[in-house]
C-alpha cells in the first residue's frame, strides 16, 4: 500500500511460520515457579503448540487513517467519529500523523478444541489450549504490527504501541466504532453486542503513525487499572 493511500483494507499475509509459541513462557501463567513444569505437562503444552498450529486460520488487516488534531484531552477523532481513549493513550498517540486500525485473529479452531476439551472435563487440556490460542493471536498482533513498522520506516515514520478497547481505561464498547470503519466481516471476525469479538481469539486496537511518536513497550507503571487482564508485571 503506498504511505499516501488512505481507508483501503490492507491484510496481511501470515507468515504461519513466524508464529512463535515457547512452551516455558507458559509456565508463569500456569502457576509453576522457576520455568519449570512437570513432564506430563509440558509434553502436552508441546503436543497442543503442533496441533493449533496445524488447525489455526490467522488473519490480519488494518487501515490508515489521517490524524484529527483534535485538542480535547482524552478523545481523537477519526473520519467525524470520537472514541474516548482516556488520558493515557491520547498522550501516547499525540504526535500521529496516520492512525492504522486493525484487527487480527487466530481462527475459530483452537476455541473449538477448548471448548470440546472443557465439555468433556479435560481442564487442564482446555486450558492449555486457551492459553495457546491467545499466544497464537498476539503473535499475529505482533507479526502485523511489525509489517506496518517496516512500512512506516520505508517512508521515515516511527509507530506506537498498539492499543486496543479495554485497555487502559478505553471502554471495550468502542470497539464497535473501531469496526464500523473497518470492512464488514473483517478477517472473520463479528461483535457481540456486548464488544466482545467472534472468534474469542482475536485482537483490535490503534497503532499511531509519525514522524515524532515513540514506541513504549507497556504503560502499566502509569495506568490505574490495577486489576487489568492485560496487566504486565513490573520488576
Amino acid at each position: 500500500m503506498n504511505y499516501l493511500a488512505a481507508m483501503e483494507m490492507e491484510l496481511l499475509k501470515i507468515d504461519r511460520n513466524q508464529i512463535s509459541i515457547n512452551a516455558k513462557d507458559l509456565s508463569s501463567i500456569l502457576g509453576t515457579s522457576g520455568g519449570e513444569m512437570d513432564q506430563h505437562t509440558m509434553e502436552l503444552i508441546e503436543k497442543y503448540i503442533v496441533e493449533c498450529k496445524e488447525i489455526m486460520t490467522p488473519m490480519g488487516g488494518y487501515v490508515l487513517f489521517e490524524a484529527d488534531g483534535l485538542e480535547l484531552k482524552e478523545e481523537i477523532e477519526i473520519e467525524g467519529m470520537r472514541f474516548h481513549i482516556g488520558k493515557i493513550l491520547k498522550r501516547m498517540l499525540r504526535s500521529s500523523e496516520r492512525y492504522a486500525l486493525f484487527a487480527v485473529t487466530a481462527g475459530p479452531e483452537p476455541e473449538r478444541l477448548s471448548k470440546s476439551f472443557m465439555d468433556s472435563n479435560q481442564f487442564l487440556e482446555g486450558y492449555i489450549v486457551d492459553l495457546i490460542g491467545s499466544g497464537i493471536v498476539d503473535s499475529v498482533a505482533s507479526q502485523l504490527h511489525q509489517h506496518i513498522k517496516n512500512h512506516a520506516e520505508d517512508h521515515g515514520k516511527k509507530t506506537t504501541n498498539r492499543y486496543s478497547p479495554g485497555y487502559c481505561s478505553w471502554d471495550v464498547a468502542e470497539q464497535q466504532k473501531l469496526f464500523s470503519l473497518l470492512p464488514d466481516g473483517c478477517c472473520g471476525i463479528t461483535l457481540t453486542e456486548s464488544s466482545l469479538m467472534s472468534p474469542i481469539k482475536s485482537v483490535s486496537g490503534i497503532i499511531g503513525i509519525g514522524t515524532s511518536v515513540k514506541y513504549e513497550d507497556f504503560t502499566c507503571e502509569i495506568c490505574p487499572m490495577k486489576n487489568c487482564l492485560f496487566r504486565k508485571t513490573l520488576t
